[in-house]
């Protein structure tokens, strides 16, 4: 059952590689959406605050918060999904770690 192409595997780790590629493809993607997402119910909120003199605070809290809590964490995944891609054999180890 372990033989060569069994599963879909290529047997050099080819399959699970562009996998990984596709995720963090996906990941960015996602990234870039929740960002923009955030950014337009900021620019909504600030649609009352137009013609006035008044500053939008909702707006602000709106942005801060989305950035902070949404895609900050959003933002650290898919850079650990890169740091993985980069140093397959250890995620998150820089390569002059590895030579022995």
């Amino acid at each position: 059952m372990d033989k060569v192409g069994d599963k879909g595997d290529l047997g050099d780790g080819f399959a699970r590689a562009d996998a990984r590629e596709r995720w963090t493809t996906c990941m960015r993607y996602a990234l870039e959406g929740v960002i923009a997402i955030i950014a337009l119910g900021a620019a909504l909120a600030s649609i009352p605050y137009w013609g006035g003199a008044d500053f939008p605070v909702t707006s602000l809290v709106i942005y801060v918060a989305g950035m902070v809590f949404i895609a900050m964490p959003l933002c650290l995944y898919y850079e650990s999904l890169l740091q993985s891609q980069r140093h397959p054999g250890a995620p998150h180890a820089p390569k002059a770690l590895h030579a022995s």
